[in-house]
């Protein structure tokens, strides 16, 4: 075995929260073949290690070695990942509606940033689904023990859902007019502004951006060869000085250098 990857049935209850579970394995950085970069995409990964933790690394940053389990949200800034030696781990990815659901805290106090899980879950709860995923004797019992301890959060924070407010805006092609989405939705604009800051971590705006940008994102990977101006203007920049500021600044580089580099990971807009 090298690097095995694997992706997991979402619990019925956290589905409509939670976008993927997935595991990944890997024998150490010779196989994984250098840093990946993952570029901004606004939501947020829960991780959970159970062998030596990856490094990572934010734009315009030292990199680090990674907690043994953290949360990690992308609303600005690209980040890199490799592993430190022999590495294993089982996430979830929530939808850019989802995290606050299990949180003690408003999303923007953990936006665009690593977070070490027991900063913000309490400690005993944390070290318990720790030790339970380091134990497992198989990749079922790891996957088990994650959705069990996000159920119990699930049942003890329990909010709003927000998703409507949310696809409105993340699904609508530009150009997008936040007060007449709010409207739409019978909302007040400031009142919208507020739960996306809470629940989020991001305005109505960066949403926007972040869509339109990975819309981008998804055409380029579909079609590399793809006209630059084509896939700018299909996804919603005026002008192409635009549409490479947003590149350079969601992903640190330019649209034909993410075209042209596998290493380079971005979320689907559903």
């Amino acid at each position: 075995m090298v690097i095995r990857h694997r992706e997991f049935a979402v619990h019925e209850a956290l589905a409509p929260y939670v976008r993927l579970i997935w595991l990944l394995e890997c024998d150490g950085p010779a196989v994984f073949g250098g840093p990946e970069r993952i570029v901004a995409d606004g939501v947020v990964e829960a991780i959970f290690h159970y062998r030596t933790p990856f490094t990572m690394r934010f734009a315009d940053a030292e990199a680090t070695r990674q907690p043994a389990s953290l949360l990690v949200s992308q609303t600005r800034r690209f980040v890199e990942i490799e592993p430190a030696g022999a590495g294993g781990f089982v996430a979830v990815r929530f939808h850019p509606w989802g995290a606050h659901q299990f949180l003690p805290v408003a999303v923007r106090d953990v936006a665009d940033r690593a977070t070490p899980a027991d900063e913000v879950w309490r400690r005993p709860d944390v070290r318990e689904v720790e030790e339970r995923i380091g134990t497992a004797a198989t990749d079922a019992e790891r996957v088990d023990a994650l959705q069990e301890f996000l159920l119990r959060r699930l049942d003890t924070y329990r909010k709003p859902d927000v998703s409507d407010l949310v696809r409105a805006l993340w699904r609508t092609p530009p150009p997008v007019r936040i007060d007449r989405i709010a409207e739409s939705l019978g909302i007040g604009q400031r009142r919208l502004e507020r739960t996306f800051e809470t629940s989020l971590g991001m305005t109505p705006k960066h949403l926007t951006r972040l869509a339109r940008f990975l819309r981008a994102c998804r055409s380029l990977r579909e079609a590399p060869d793809a006209r630059l101006t084509g896939v700018a203007y299909d996804a919603g920049f005026y002008d192409q000085a635009h549409f490479i500021h947003e590149f350079r600044s969601f992903a640190g580089m330019t649209p034909g250098a993410f075209a042209a580099n596998a290493r380079v990971s971005a979320l689907d807009v559903d």
